[in-house]
Parts: structure tokens; sequence; C-alpha cells
């Protein structure tokens, strides 16, 4: 079943202005979890997609680049569909077929040091509107490019490897986050993240509850609708020196 639900965020790096949306989801949203579904318009979308793609296509082998090198610039910047119709097909990206740690599967990803914001334009007015979510600037940057039925399985994230909240962007296909607790199995949620929205995990929820992104919208549409791409920034503090008031 479908709610609409009212997030308000209450932490000071989203309480600068009024934020409110209409969410879709199912179960119990966590307190330390704010959600905001359509922070980014659709041309301000593009924009980050071009700038995330150029990134993590530059990274990968000289034979997908040629496979890719006329027909991404066609479509992305002459694209005029939804989203989910922004990339080219699965066959003319490098997915892995799982991560490191098992939790991935076909996928591709990148740290990001810079974006490129003197190739792509009107990239820094998108990028100073995202860093205005953002509650620090020590912080680390990582692109994460799923294919169509790539999945990242539930987890936790490694306490050592970042601070106490994470950022997230959606782009592309919509996917399902699903929360589970870590201690009581039967509390969580599911979250319909649209290309566009913006999360923030912090505090209890970024470390007792698992997380994951499924392949279908089934569990909660209850239809098994296969997704698409989609692409998240992943946004995190590198250090516990954050202070929320």
């Amino acid at each position: 079943m479908f709610y609409h639900y009212r997030i308000f965020c209450r932490h000071n790096i989203l309480s600068k202005r009024p934020f409110s949306a209409t969410a879709q989801y199912s179960g119990t949203i966590p307190p330390d979890f704010h959600f905001i579904p359509d922070f980014f318009s659709v041309s301000e979308q593009r924009t980050l997609l071009s700038a995330a793609l150029l990134r993590l296509d530059a990274a990968g082998s000289r034979r997908f680049q040629r496979k890719r090198k006329i027909l991404l610039n066609a479509l992305v910047s002459n694209c005029e569909g939804p989203p989910a119709e922004w990339f080219l097909p699965d066959d003319c990206y490098e997915f892995l077929e799982g991560h490191y740690d098992g939790v991935i599967h076909k996928f591709r990803e990148m740290h990001l040091t810079s974006w490129p914001t003197n190739e792509i334009l009107g990239l820094l007015p998108v990028l100073n509107r995202l860093h205005s979510l953002i509650p620090s600037h020590n912080i680390q940057t990582h692109l994460l490019h799923l294919a169509s039925d790539g999945e990242i399985l539930p987890h936790v994230d490694n306490v050592s490897a970042s601070g106490r909240w994470i950022l997230g962007v959606s782009l592309g296909s919509e996917r399902i986050l699903r929360l589970e607790s870590c201690t009581h199995p039967d509390e969580g949620a599911e979250i319909l993240l649209p290309s566009g929205s913006v999360y923030i995990q912090s505090d209890n929820v970024r470390f007792k509850y698992k997380h994951s992104i499924l392949k279908s919208s089934a569990s909660l549409s209850g239809i098994g609708q296969r997704m698409g791409q989609r692409i998240s920034i992943m946004i995190r503090v590198s250090s516990f020196v954050i202070q929320f008031s």
C-alpha cells in the first residue's frame, strides 16, 4: 500500500529553508531519515547526469568509450523523455558482476575528486544547490551506476569508512530504498526514490538499520516491474567531527 508522508527535515542542514514534500513509502520512517522527493528539476537532473556519466565513462576502457562516443552525447543532450531513458543500453557500459564485499551487483563506480564544471554548462549552480544541504565540506563523493538488473543487498555501512551522515541523490530510473532495523526485524520502511530526489541518513538510521536498493518495485506497488539504470551521487562526511544541533 502507498502512503503519502509529509516530511519536515529537522537537522540544521535542512532547516535553512522550509523544505517539505510528499513521498511514496510503506512502513515506518526512522526519525533520522530525511527525504526530499523533488529537490532537482528535470533540467538540473540532466546536468548532473551528464557530469556523472562524463566522469564514469572517462574511467572506462577505450573499447567502451568508442562504443558510447557519439550515442551518449546525443542521448543526454537531446533527450526529452523521462530520466530512465537518458542512458544507453546496458551493454554500452562496463558493469561489474559483483563488489569485493558481495553487497553490490551489476554496477560501476568511482570516487569523485572533482566535478567537470568547465565541460558541463550550468553545472556549478546545480552543485551549489546540492552543497547547500551539506553540513560540512569535509566530505567524500562517490558515483554509483547500477545496471537495469543491478541491486544493492542489505548492509550497514562500515563505521570506519565515513562519518555519521550520508547524502544520496538519485538520477534515472525509480528504485526502492529498503530500511530494516538490525535489532527489531519488524521495524523498517520502503521508500520510492524518484529521479531528482535527495535523502540523508544520519545517526541511528545510519548504523542501526540495514539499507538496500531493490531490483524491482514489486514489494511496494505489488507489481513486479523491472527497473532501469540509475546513478546515485553519494556524499559522506569523512570523519566524526560533525555536531548536529
